[in-house]
């Protein structure tokens, strides 16, 4: 089985880059990819954007891997209490291209945060 896991922070030094590179370490009978988010960088999504540029190849790309997979595991980090914008941003022009982003597979959500409300 094939587990595709990747942090949702652009940080070079993310903790939840290291939680999910942890977990999934802790896990055996898969094959394992980690995604560096930072590999799928494209333009903020806006309608007007999408009507012009169409769907980047980085969002179909990343859809692609999450195609070849059995499951997901996701560590999301905390900006505010909310996701980051580059998660919501990456979410926003996959869904445009595929509306079940996550595809029908097994999701496993993460989170950690040094700060006072620790990834809620």
């Amino acid at each position: 089985m094939k587990l595709v896991a990747f942090a949702a922070s652009r940080s070079s030094q993310s903790i939840n880059r290291q939680l999910v590179t942890h977990a999934a370490g802790l896990l055996s009978g898969f094959e394992i990819e980690i995604l560096d988010i930072n590999d799928y960088e494209m333009p903020l999504f806006s309608v007007d954007q999408e009507a012009q540029i169409g769907h980047p190849e980085a969002a179909k790309q990343f859809l692609q891997r999450f195609a070849a997979a059995d499951a997901l595991l996701i560590s999301v980090a905390e900006h505010n209490g909310s996701y980051t914008a580059t998660w919501k941003n990456l979410y926003d022009w996959c869904s445009r291209a595929e509306t079940k982003v996550y595809q029908g597979k097994p999701v496993v959500m993460l989170a950690t945060s040094p700060g006072g409300r620790g990834g809620i």
